[in-house]
């Protein structure tokens, strides 16, 4: 039987100013009728009926929730209590037959136990470089303002359409007033400063250094624009490769939603969960029909200078509203099916962990169906001869790095199998193949994704280096020398000359780096 969605009552305007829990009732609210205030609501649209990329998403999703639901109800693990290394596998969390950065994975690729938790004090020690007292006053320059948003909007705003249309205007309107504090004001000087770095590294720091004396209203209040301030922060040290300080603005945005509503850094290293995930089936999916590319200004030549709705034609307007729906619907299913890809394990008889391959396949099955749903306008090119310039550029390059990300996380559990017994069955040697020829897919995609995605640099970096550990350990492992390993030598010969430019500013990646290239030199593949 299909699950009821949950409908959350809409509160009157009143209520939600003063924030005092609403009834919803109508003509007027329990509340407003008991003071004698004018009750209004706010309208909301109607639902408009669902396409069929929505539908199949959908199904997938359901797909998903049965997988998870058959794998929730096998019996708990067995625990050696005189072996410490089976308790990591009997952890969801930190076990090795998840292909995530963890305790129990690193063991498994030759690393030190506790070597992700030092990239993490690493992060902690690099944690107020950077802060300096905001700027009481400075020059704001048209043009630079202009170029701003035009880099924001070609190589950010694509992956996190949450701005509205028209807060071009707006951005103009407020960096040329007097900037009193507010989440507005915090807003627009936030985009300015990503957008100047995203234009210009060097550039950008003024900006920020000005929108962080507005930071106390932002923390104060619980709006959406709040939100959306705390969501850009993130974002922007995400852009200085700081991934702790963007997980932690990344928290306490999640908090102010999970408030609102009243209920990936994770992935990559082992910090608090947020647990924003349990209100994945309660959250709508965006209309990006109101969310797209910002008109720009041109410097004025008159004193009225020209109107920023001048610059788009409804039909490019349309066309990027409907890629910024396709690709942001795509990668909502495409992070759901990455928050479970783990999943193809089940339970021997005496409760310890194996690898299920029925499930596996079935995982792939469904990433395959979401690949052949994908739009026209983000679809990227499965053929091994185009690599990573596909026609549609950026976004759609970034969802097929997901897409072997997810193979490689589907199939990680037949590697691990084959390492631990150090055999491998017919069976279990073509799953393994899987996922080496997912890395031989995956390796020139993320390679350019590192360079050309600002915003996800430092994840897709971790990433790079984590599969590549796996591909080194699936390469010295006996019991899979008769894999093909001709195209995963050559794939890690790549791998030890890739150029880890733009990472100087950040000491964990710095330490990836050396421990990668030291790996690759010692079983000679640079």
């Amino acid at each position: 039987m299909a699950k009821t969605r949950k409908r959350l009552t809409l509160a009157c305007d009143a209520c939600r100013s003063r924030r005092v829990k609403c009834d919803g009732q109508r003509p007027y609210c329990a509340p407003c009728h008991t003071r004698g205030l004018d009750c209004f609501y706010q309208q909301v649209p109607a639902e408009s009926p669902a396409t069929r990329v929505e539908t199949e998403l959908a199904n997938i999703n359901l797909r998903l929730n049965y997988l998870t639901r058959l794998l929730s109800n096998q019996p708990e693990p067995y625990v050696d209590p005189q072996k410490s290394s089976t308790s990591a596998l009997g952890s969801r969390e930190d076990s090795p037959f998840r292909l995530l950065v963890t305790d129990s994975i690193m063991h498994v690729l030759g690393l030190d136990d506790h070597f992700i938790r030092g990239l993490v004090q690493l992060e902690r020690a690099n944690n107020l470089v950077g802060i300096t007292t905001p700027s009481r006053m400075f020059f704001i320059s048209h043009q630079q303002t202009n170029d701003a948003l035009a880099a924001f909007s070609d190589q950010v705003h694509g992956y996190y359409p949450i701005l509205p249309l028209g807060f071009s205007e707006t951005y103009f309107s407020i960096l040329s007033g007097p900037l009193p504090p507010s989440c507005e004001t915090f807003l627009a000087l936030l985009v300015a400063a990503i957008g100047c770095f995203a234009h210009d590294p060097t550039t950008g720091s003024t900006y920020f250094e000005a929108a962080l004396a507005s930071l106390p209203v932002v923390l104060a209040e619980c709006t959406l624009t709040s939100i959306q301030c705390l969501i850009f922060l993130s974002i922007y040290y995400c852009c200085l490769l700081k991934p702790c300080q963007a997980h932690d603005y990344c928290l306490i945005a999640s908090s102010k939603i999970r408030n609102l509503f009243k209920s990936e850094l994770s992935v990559q290293l082992d910090v608090a969960k947020s647990d924003i995930w349990s209100l994945d089936e309660y959250i709508p999916l965006p209309n990006c029909r109101r969310i797209c590319q910002f008109p720009l200004q041109q410097a004025p030549n008159t004193i009225f200078g020209v109107s920023p709705t001048s610059v788009y034609s409804t039909d490019s307007t349309s066309t990027m509203a409907d890629q910024a729906q396709s690709f942001f619907l795509a990668e909502i299913a495409m992070r759901r099916m990455l928050h479970r890809c783990n999943s193809a394990v089940t339970h021997s008889l005496d409760g310890r962990p194996r690898y299920a391959p029925s499930i596996a396949l079935e995982l792939e099955r469904q990433l395959d169906e979401w690949y052949d749903y994908l739009p026209a306008n983000v679809r990227f090119s499965r053929t091994p001869d185009q690599l990573c310039a596909d026609q549609f550029g950026s976004l759609s390059n970034f969802l097929h790095v997901q897409y072997y990300c997810c193979k490689l996380s589907i199939y990680w559990p037949a590697v691990y199998q084959a390492v631990q017994d150090n055999n491998a069955s017919t069976q279990l040697l073509t799953h393994c193949q899987r996922f080496i020829d997912s890395y031989v897919q995956l390796l020139p995609r993320i390679v350019f994704a590192v360079d050309d995605c600002l915003i996800y640099k430092w994840t897709l970096s971790v990433s790079f280096f984590t599969t590549t550990m796996a591909a080194l350990k699936v390469a010295d492992t006996p019991c899979l020398a008769s894999a093909n390993h001709d195209n995963i030598r050559e794939c890690l010969s790549s791998a030890a000359r890739v150029d880890w430019k733009g990472t100087k500013g950040s000491p964990s990646l710095e330490l990836l780096q050396h421990t990668l290239n030291s790996r690759l030199q010692k079983a000679k593949y640079s």
